[in-house]
Parts: structure tokens; sequence; C-alpha cells
């Protein structure tokens, strides 16, 4: 690949960045131990560098993991893009403890991508 191939490639790679806001209007998978288990939806800003997601597992199975704090503060999940197929690697999560399974939301840093 020659220097104009990859500065086009990089130049059309941070414009879908930018489109899709950096990932996160396709909303991201929730894995644990290998399996995908749930999804992040419905984002939206909540405070500097911080968003907010609806956490919805993808069935009654996987509903005590998905809303088990413990592995939230561990940082037992990993985080991979339903559209881009790659995961946030330094994505972690906050809330306030005991309102995990109460209002079914958590709050995400650094879930993102700066590039593809």
């Amino acid at each position: 690949m020659n220097f104009f191939s990859k500065y086009l490639k990089k130049y059309k790679d941070k414009k879908e960045l930018k489109k899709s806001n950096f990932g996160r209007d396709y909303g991201w998978y929730i894995e644990y131990e290998g399996k995908t288990i749930g999804e992040l939806v419905d984002w939206k800003f909540t405070d500097m560098f911080w968003c907010s997601y609806k956490v919805a597992p993808l069935n009654g199975e996987w509903e005590s993991i998905v809303f088990d704090e413990k592995k939230w503060q561990n940082c037992e999940f990993k985080f991979k893009n339903k559209k881009y197929n790659k995961y946030a690697e330094n994505a972690f999560s906050g809330f306030a403890p005991g309102s995990l399974m109460e209002t079914k939301t958590v709050g995400m840093r650094m879930l993102y991508f700066t590039e593809l």
C-alpha cells in the first residue's frame, strides 16, 4: 500500500468514525468469558467523558450475569462494536452502588474508537 492509499484510508476511516459518533451510534455487544450475553444501547452523554447506556441481556439466562454489579466493578466484560466488530480496549463502567438492577443503565467511559 503506497503513501496516498494509506492517507486516503485514514481519511475515510476518520470520516466514518465521526459520522457514527466514534462507534457509539451502532451500539455494543457485552461479552463475558467469550460469549455475547447482552447489549449496550440507547446511549446519551451524561457528563464530561461519560455516556449512559441501557443494559439489555440477550435472554433471561444471562440476566443474572449482566446485572451483577461486582462483575462490572471488576471490569470482567468486554465490549464489541456491533458494526465494526472491534473491541473497545480501555472502556470501564461506573454507577451508583445498588442502582444497576433498578435503572438498567450503566455509565461508560472510553467506550468509543479513535481509529479503525
